[in-house]
């Protein structure tokens, strides 16, 4: 539901403590922030903790004397250069988009070019993201979550993009555990536990994936990857969704091989496995955000148990995992 607020369409969304508020000149521009953080929408929020801002204009470039942290290119985006003058953040598509990302301030500030409102949709969506729900202690992580139906706890699967973390977590969830998200979890400190949720994104699902499970019932219309996007709540027919904040009791690394089994696995290599996926390094070393959430992951490690999960060809045995994990 989107509202209008001096001439702007605007849209919040409840992500736990933090309350985001996303406005922009037209519908159109709204897609990204839609698409990515899904049912979590709401009229109206009690106290926005975060803004972005979305407008059509002639995108500028960094500033001259900003300190480059990145400069190369983005998966099916182009080149995009990451800057930063002081704790200010700078974004830039050259001649296309430019994002200003002021945590002090808390808002973003995302400006597109007329004939670029893809921009819009693309990765400045999650990366402001990250930065609204860092404010407020929550650190993004690249992984699949599921819960367990007896205790309540929550199980992250990680993987690189590629491996089948989404198949295997839908068939995780079609053998008794509750789906909370395929490919992004949120992460929160409580008394004595590291608590997740998950950001009910749409899913990327593959044409391969919707073959495996057929249950999903998907026409066949795909993009030029294989692929095509599928609400979070389309789900709901075939298992049970996972909308709750819950402790964080299992780590899974999973990879393909010949024959399905489970096996313990040691903290280090865990967390050595989550860094490289989720922490961004930087001309700089660290920014303050990703040494966050590197102290969350090794904090993580420590207290959950972590097991490397072999999956074999066509989900042969995922039974047999659903019930180790579940014991």
């Amino acid at each position: 539901m989107t509202s209008e607020q001096q001439g702007k369409v605007v849209r919040h969304f409840d992500l736990g403590p933090t309350q985001l508020t996303v406005e922009a000149e037209n519908d159109g521009l709204l897609g990204g922030f839609e698409r990515f953080l899904g049912e979590r929408g709401q009229p109206g929020v009690a106290a926005s903790t975060f803004l972005v801002s979305i407008r059509v204009s002639e995108p500028e470039p960094a500033p001259a004397d900003a300190e480059l942290l990145y400069s190369g290119p983005l998966p099916k985006e182009g080149t995009c250069d990451f800057a930063r003058i002081g704790q200010t953040y700078f974004m830039s598509f050259p001649e296309e988009a430019r994002m200003v990302i002021d945590p002090q301030a808390r808002r973003a500030d995302i400006v597109v070019a007329r004939d670029r409102p893809q921009r819009a949709r693309g990765s400045v969506v999650p990366i402001a993201v990250e930065f609204a729900l860092d404010l407020e202690d929550q650190q993004v992580v690249h992984a699949a979550g599921l819960s367990l139906p007896a205790e309540g706890g929550m199980v992250l699967v990680s993987a690189p993009s590629g491996t089948g973390k989404t198949t295997t977590a839908l068939a995780l969830a079609r053998s008794g555990l509750s789906f909370a998200a395929d490919d992004i979890m949120v992460l929160r400190r409580e008394p004595g536990s590291i608590v997740a949720w998950g950001l009910p994104r749409a899913l990327n699902v593959h044409r391969n994936t919707a073959a495996m499970q057929p249950w999903l019932n998907l026409q066949p219309q795909w993009n030029a990857e294989g692929e095509q996007a599928v609400p979070r709540r389309n789900l709901a027919s075939g298992v049970q969704l996972e909308d709750r904040e819950l402790p964080v009791t299992r780590l899974v690394l999973l990879q393909r091989g010949e024959r399905t089994k489970m096996e313990p696995l040691a903290p280090t290599d865990m967390l050595a496995a989550l860094a490289a996926d989720n922490v961004r390094n930087s001309t700089s070393g660290l920014t303050p955000l990703q040494g966050r959430r590197f102290a969350m992951l090794a904090d993580l490690v420590r207290a959950v148990p972590a097991y490397k999960v072999t999956m074999a060809a066509g989900l042969s045995d995922i039974e047999v995992i659903a019930s180790e994990l579940a014991k």
